[in-house]
């Protein structure tokens, strides 16, 4: 009876024993197919390559954004932005667009030279700001540009007093003084209680270095990109992860797009006659146009409107002084 007990003892051990290594096979199985097979976790890095944030601009950095939102192995974004803002419109859409973002996954900006006006407008969807010590960062504000009066014409006709102006100058001064309460609003939200600046001294669209506007609660901390990639990699709470850069998979993307596009053109393009006498063939074509669509902002004054109109330009875009 005792040898039996025994072997029954042995039995049972040996069982568990089975049953704890085949637990850990399944979790080496799980932890290998996880980080092995598929990949490590991803951090995307978007380096926005412009200047002025406009209508095309803000095209590609949607196109970005949103690559890097519906891409689940992206576990976190960086945005390493330089700009001294833009159009209104462009800006706030870039604003929403990174908020949206931020509910899905960690976004940390990283600024560099500037982050002003409409770009600071969208680093404020982002969870984080890391700036250098001499950014240029703040500007809470909005500029306006408009034309001279419409000159009488004898083939015009007009069906109100303001359509061809938008309206009265108090009109406009109440458009500007609601625009700025926007933006005002909309740093007041999302910064919080880590301000220790008053809403009076932003709405005077002051700007700040980087060192004065992490004291200010304007930004959070000091740095570059490699601490703005690894505060990304903490609040996703990841490790071991690979960066991604977004900027290549999205042209690639694009690429893809208008090839697809154009190709049932192929035929009409070898008629075509390219700068240097040769024949404008479907690859060049699609690189110009790639070429054109990204690099036709950088550097850009604010982007006049496609038609000869009069009516009023707003900008949340800093004032770069002439050197």
């Amino acid at each position: 009876m005792a040898r039996l007990a025994a072997v029954w003892q042995i039995t049972i051990r040996w069982y568990v024993i089975a049953l704890v290594m085949a637990g850990l096979g399944v979790l080496a199985g799980y932890l290998l197919f996880f980080n092995a097979l598929q990949g490590r976790p991803q951090i995307g890095v978007i380096d926005i390559p412009f200047t002025i944030i406009d209508d095309d601009s803000a095209f590609f950095i949607g196109e970005m954004l949103d690559f890097v939102s519906r891409t689940d192995s992206i576990k976190a974004v960086v945005i390493k932005l330089n700009s001294p803002g833009g159009g209104v419109a462009p800006s706030e859409h870039l604003f929403l667009k990174t908020l949206k973002l931020r509910e899905k996954k960690p976004v940390v900006v990283a600024a560099d030279q500037f982050l002003a006006s409409g770009a600071y407008m969208m680093a404020m969807g982002a969870n984080e700001v890391f700036v250098k010590p001499s950014s240029i960062v703040g500007s809470i504000g909005v500029r306006v540009r408009f034309g001279p009066p419409p000159a009488p014409s004898d083939f015009e006709i007009e069906t109100g007093p303001s359509k061809l102006t938008g309206g009265t100058e108090r009109d406009l001064f109440g458009e500007l003084e609601q625009l700025k309460e926007s933006f005002l609003q909309m740093v007041l939200t999302q910064r919080g209680d880590r301000l220790n600046i008053t809403p009076q001294e932003l709405v005077e669209a002051r700007t700040y270095t980087g060192l004065a506007s992490v004291r200010l609660g304007l930004a959070d901390a000091v740095g570059g990109d490699t601490e703005a990639i690894e505060r990304a990699a903490s609040l996703a709470r990841i490790s071991h992860y690979r960066l991604v850069d977004v900027n290549v998979e999205v042209q690639r993307l694009l690429f893809k797009k208008i090839k697809r596009i154009i190709e049932p053109l192929e035929p009409l393009l070898s008629t075509v006659e390219g700068a240097e006498g040769r024949g404008l063939d479907l690859e060049m074509l699609t690189s110009l146009l790639l070429s054109r669509g990204l690099g036709e902002s950088q550097g850009r004054v604010p982007p006049d409107f496609p038609i000869d109109v009069n009516l009023p330009q707003f900008f949340y875009l800093y004032a770069i002084p002439p050197r």
